[in-house]
């Protein structure tokens, strides 16, 4: 087994050294969705001497092995915890580039003539949030009916409006990254790195949960025709048994409507069983790659969609990985 290996860059300053002999753990989540990546470090403060950061201080973390180090990115504290006995100094931060688009908010109407496609707004909303936007194709295509930002955050806004399309959207290395959800892709359109999970192998311990879920044959939604001044309804077939599923909010063009049932239908044949894998620390392991896992069990051998990778480097145990994940239905 290579040796674990970390670095920590403090507002441009390498203090590996310096805080390595007092470091207990340090826990990088890389999430999806609303679970921003986040950085914990739990810190031995036995004496009371460690000078703790700041809140507001740029942490850059990378993690991995000799020859196969990760960069997880910058993160900014946020809160700075002292405890005791043993006295102890916990470390928390975000991403920075999460953290940015959070607290910037904005009342903004993204009518059709302007933004003919959601890949406009989403460009229009990292313009200014400052940050790069690296958006696949399938989704930057999709046509926008109308949209507006609201009384919500911009990360809100963009996370609503990406779900009415089935795509994911994440904060990753200091840009916005938005792909097609559950599909295992990278920006580019090609396939994610597959990460297996086998027993004898690098698989330490699990739990898998089955889930009785609701079966719904069909997604509905609804929109207003102003020229024809009716309801409309559009239905999206689930392949399931079952009444069908009535979307409650109206939207307001029949693209629209159609784009938020087929999101609803894909996220019905997602949700079968959740599980959680731990593994020898794996530094690509992220959210919406997919693990393959086999030597367990007939039912649970197969393919699952990361949803929450959680690094943990321990200065007592070594380097672990552990996988929060779902199957679709049709796996």
């Amino acid at each position: 087994m290579p040796k674990p290996v970390f670095s920590i860059i403090a507002d441009g300053v390498d203090v590996t050294t310096a805080i390595s002999p007092a470091l207990i753990s340090m826990t990088i989540v890389d999430g999806e969705g609303r679970k921003n990546d986040t950085l914990q470090l739990d810190i031995d403060d036995v004496d009371g001497s460690i000078a703790a950061p700041r809140t507001g201080v740029i942490i850059r973390a990378q993690g991995g092995y000799e020859g196969n180090m990760r960069d997880f990115g910058l993160f900014s504290v946020d809160s700075v915890v002292y405890s005791g006995w043993p006295q102890k100094i916990t470390i928390g931060a975000q991403a920075v580039a999460a953290k940015s688009l959070a607290r910037h908010r904005a009342v903004k109407a993204y009518p059709e003539e302007d933004f003919p496609t959601y890949g406009d707004i989403f460009a229009a909303v990292a313009e200014a949030v400052q940050l790069p936007l690296r958006i696949s194709a399938s989704v930057a295509d999709v046509p926008n009916p109308y949209h507006a930002q609201t009384d919500e955050d911009s990360q809100e806004f963009m996370l609503r409006i990406g779900e009415q399309i089935g795509a994911s959207v994440t904060v990753k290395a200091g840009q916005i990254v938005v792909v097609p959800k559950g599909a295992g892709q990278a920006v580019s359109g090609s396939a994610l790195d597959l990460l297996r999970v086998a027993v004898g192998e690098n698989l330490i311990d699990y739990t898998v949960t089955q889930r009785d879920v609701p079966q719904h044959s069909s997604v509905e939604a609804t929109w207003y025709d102003r020229k024809k001044n009716e309801r409309k309804v559009v239905q999206v077939e689930t392949g399931q048994e079952g009444h069908p599923l009535l979307l409650k909010r109206p939207y307001s063009g029949e693209v629209e409507a159609m784009s938020a049932a087929e999101a609803a239908a894909r996220k019905l044949q997602r949700i079968r069983a959740d599980a959680t894998f731990l593994i020898d620390g794996t530094p690509g392991a992220m959210a919406e790659a997919w693990a393959t896992v086999s030597g367990i069990r007939a039912d649970v051998d197969g393919k699952w969609r990361i949803k929450q990778a959680t690094h943990s480097f321990s200065a007592t145990r070594p380097y672990t990985t552990s996988l929060d994940c779902e199957v679709p239905n049709d796996e």
